[in-house]
């Protein structure tokens, strides 16, 4: 008896081992579906690809010009839980379930859960802002300090060069428009104002300090061009054989006036920068 039960024993260890031998495969596998597409250039697994307008089953690199023709993941057809017509040559392109794409830090350190949308570079993800076209969500964080990072001299559409880090993000597939609410912080009245003036965001605190330094320009202005003109006045009408040391001294004041709207506007300039 002693020994049938240690004979059970060993058959229920190796059958549990053999169990998980066999689920860890399948729970390391990509839980996604990808489709064969043909392609006239070459594209690397992990770029995001649109599809091509001028042929049917081709597929292009992605960018914000044909993002709206946003198809899904290049990957390979190993890493697919089910790959549909895979042919020798052609490009695997995940629509659904899991992948890992090239992103850059383009639009700010990627974090969990943020939206990946394509990016002015052929292929590279990036942070999604308002209104952009995306891929899906983050799963994994990504930021200069990431392993695997590298920074990547490229070069956008309109020929701009621009230095960024480029590595990798998990992600889970969800092909839409990102959302107003999930691209970036909400702007009260002020910061609306102050957007509209300058185009882009400004800090509520800056945007008061600079309203502050405006009225206070203002006031003094308002009030030192007003006495030195009435004043002048007064004077030339008292003694007229004085007019002219009047006017050089309403010339020194008018010059301080312009001095100090000068330093308030310069002032309020870098503020609102």
């Amino acid at each position: 008896m002693r020994s049938l039960r240690r004979v059970r024993l060993a058959l229920t260890v190796v059958g549990a081992s053999l169990i998980g031998l066999g689920l860890a495969p399948a729970g390391a596998s990509s839980a996604n579906i990808s489709h064969s597409y043909r392609a006239t250039s070459s594209i690397t697994n992990g770029s995001l690809v649109s599809l091509d307008p001028s042929r049917s089953d081709y597929v292009q690199l992605a960018n914000t010009d044909n993002g709206n023709r946003l198809l899904g993941v290049a990957v390979a057809k190993d890493d697919s839980l089910l790959a549909v017509d895979p042919t020798d040559g052609a490009v695997q392109v995940a629509t659904s379930g899991n992948a890992t794409v090239i992103v850059t830090t383009l639009n700010g350190k990627i974090n969990v859960g943020d939206q990946i949308a394509v990016s002015p570079f052929n292929g590279l993800g990036m942070k999604a802002g308002s209104g952009s076209r995306i891929i899906g969500l983050a799963q994994t964080s990504f930021s200069s300090s990431s392993p695997g990072a590298t920074s990547q001299t490229v070069t956008d559409k309109n020929g701009k060069t621009s230095s960024v880090q480029i590595g990798y993000v998990r992600i889970s597939i969800a092909i839409g428009t990102a959302s107003t609410s999930a691209s970036g912080p909400q702007l009260n009245g002020i910061q609306r104002l102050a957007k509209s003036l300058t185009g882009h965001v400004v800090s509520t605190p800056r945007v008061i300090v600079s309203l502050v330094v405006a009225a206070v320009a203002l006031i003094a202005l308002i009030t030192l061009i007003y006495a030195s003109i009435y004043g002048s006045i007064i004077s030339i009408g008292r003694n007229p054989l004085a007019k002219y040391a009047v006017f050089r001294t309403l010339g020194s004041v008018l010059a301080m006036a312009g001095l100090t709207a000068l330093i308030a506007g310069l002032t309020i300039f870098f503020l609102l920068r």
